[in-house]
């Protein structure tokens, strides 16, 4: 029958045609083509900041931009010019704002800068301008920063940028009691309101979930800016933000005719990720991002967090950041610490970095006994210390009255102390941000700065592969000799000296224990 016929022809087409089935017993000879991630067109296509910090505008070239007041203001801080990324910020956020009163909604920003290239100021100039003529106290801003010392240091300087306005900064991170945090940035009325007496709010996140569940009256409800300064750490706290924030709503007709509704996102950090799934959970609306790297074509696809690509920025460290490794036997490492140190004829303003309080504790207390023939101070900040003391020890060590302090990570990121010389990481951290945030504590603002790595031999691999991963080149490690020194030192006698001053604290910690334990039962046993 005619229609059973099959022709060559239509054999030949049936062997050709393409299907995606595999057919059982058959072996594809074609490799399958790997599924690239392709980066959205805002990661792609980013507006490029001067990596240059002397290339930004004078103060009087801001003029059309920069309220009066705060032109002023920062001359009386010694500032004569912007940054790069502060001045590509405030430009771009005036716009922002004009566009906002027109109707349109504020599109959320990302900015991915070295450490040390005025970050903060890149957004607290622009919000302090922005909000200066409000007319009913209102949390409108809030800062949301990882750690209780950088909080305390924004803090500071929305303080002294708002000194000329009706606006008033809030602080809750623990440092003070809840209660007094409450009554700081919440007061009752006679009718039995609760109204904020803050305008710009900074935060921890910890503190911040605990104002939102336990604070009556406090409210996020009129945000216009929620600022994440070092966004890439934990983001837990963003689920307790009022929805209304969270994340635009459809673009509808009916929702653009309204104001927004949601607050200006604006993400700030060294270490910004540039992996779109990781920066969907901020939700932003058609966000820019801000960077001090060129992009090349093939950035279109890459394996993000596996492959930089030319993503140079996603870790970007200052032009003017010297870096150098040493390697050293384990047990010599306090020497080679020493050894750094006393190189030159005066010790440099340096910060040490360790990965646990411990470590940072032991350590202060043999470098105090190593360098107590040279009038040095030797300073220790970790969790081991509570916040007012903490910050005790920072105001010495800005002030140079201390000259070398160890500390835990706590201090590695965001904190801006005036003229470090030198950050030595003690122990190798346990990730490349790690080393990126402590490395940045120096080389800051246009100034010089070298950062030290300290090594032992099996480490050497380790640091080295975790700098290729961001396309950071493995600086030349010098081996260091180090038993000389030792004997001249009398490294074994300080070693001694060190246990009995960490036996003597475990004495004395332990009589305090048991004392109040004591006061707790006589207590106790009187009020039976």
């Amino acid at each position: 029958m005619a229609n059973e016929t099959v022709t060559d022809e239509k054999v030949e087409d049936d062997k050709t045609t393409k299907t995606d089935f595999l057919v059982l017993g058959s072996k594809s000879h074609k490799k399958k083509r790997e599924v690239k991630r392709v980066l959205p067109n805002w990661l792609a296509h980013p507006e490029i900041i001067s990596a240059d910090l002397n290339s930004g505008p004078t103060l009087d070239e801001m003029n059309s931009i920069l309220d009066s007041q705060l032109i002023e203001i920062l001359r009386a801080n010694g500032i004569d010019k912007l940054f790069p990324v502060q001045a590509s910020i405030l430009a771009w956020l005036s716009k922002s704002e004009k566009d906002r009163k027109l109707g349109w909604w504020p599109r959320d920003i990302c900015v991915s800068a070295p450490t040390g290239s005025g970050k903060t100021l890149a957004y607290v100039l622009p919000i302090v301008q922005q909000l200066q003529f409000r007319l009913v106290p209102k949390i409108r801003c809030l800062i949301v920063v990882p750690v209780q010392e950088l909080a305390v240091q924004v803090h500071k300087v929305v303080i002294t940028y708002t000194s000329y306005t009706n606006l008033k900064a809030g602080l809750i991170t623990g440092a003070s009691s809840f209660e007094q945090e409450q009554s700081n940035i919440i007061r009752k009325t006679l009718s039995d309101e609760y109204i904020s007496t803050v305008d710009i709010l900074i935060a921890t996140p910890g503190r911040l979930i605990d104002h939102i569940l336990k604070t009556p009256g406090f409210s996020l409800e009129s945000l216009r800016y929620l600022v994440i300064d070092e966004a890439d750490r934990a983001t837990e706290w963003l689920q307790y933000i009022p929805e209304a924030h969270s994340g635009a709503p459809p673009l509808t007709l009916e929702n653009l005719s309204s104001s927004p509704p949601f607050a200006q996102k604006l993400l700030f950090s060294a270490t910004l990720s540039q992996d779109p799934q990781k920066l969907n959970q901020f939700r932003l609306f058609q966000p820019i991002l801000f960077t001090s790297v060129i992009v090349s074509d093939k950035d279109t696809d890459v394996n993000l967090d596996e492959e930089v690509g030319n993503f140079l920025g996603r870790y970007t460290g200052p032009e003017e950041l010297k870096e150098r490794a040493v390697e050293c036997s384990p047990e010599f490492k306090p020497i080679a610490l020493y050894q750094i140190l006393v190189r030159k004829s005066t010790i440099p303003k340096t910060l040490v970095f360790t990965n646990s309080a411990e470590s940072a504790h032991r350590l202060s207390l043999l470098l105090q006994l190593l360098l107590s023939e040279r009038n040095v101070v030797v300073g220790e900040l970790s969790s081991r210390i509570v916040a007012k003391q903490r910050e005790e020890v920072l105001n010495k060590f800005a002030l140079d009255e201390i000259n070398v302090l160890v500390s835990s990570d706590a201090l590695a990121r965001g904190m801006d102390i005036p003229n470090v010389q030198l950050v030595v990481s003690y122990d190798l951290p346990k990730h490349i941000k790690g080393y990126i945030h402590r490395a940045g504590r120096t080389g800051r603002a246009g100034k010089s700065g070298v950062a030290i790595s300290i090594l032992t031999h099996n480490q050497i691999g380790i640091f080295k592969q975790m700098l290729s991963s961001v396309h950071k080149t493995l600086p030349k490690v010098k081996q260091m000799e180090l038993t000389d020194i030792a004997d001249t030192l009398d490294y074994q006698n300080h070693l001694t000296k060190l246990k009995d001053l960490l036996e003597k604290e475990k004495v004395i910690t332990l009589n305090r224990i048991k004392a109040k334990k004591r006061k707790y039962n006589q207590q106790s046993t009187g009020e039976k």
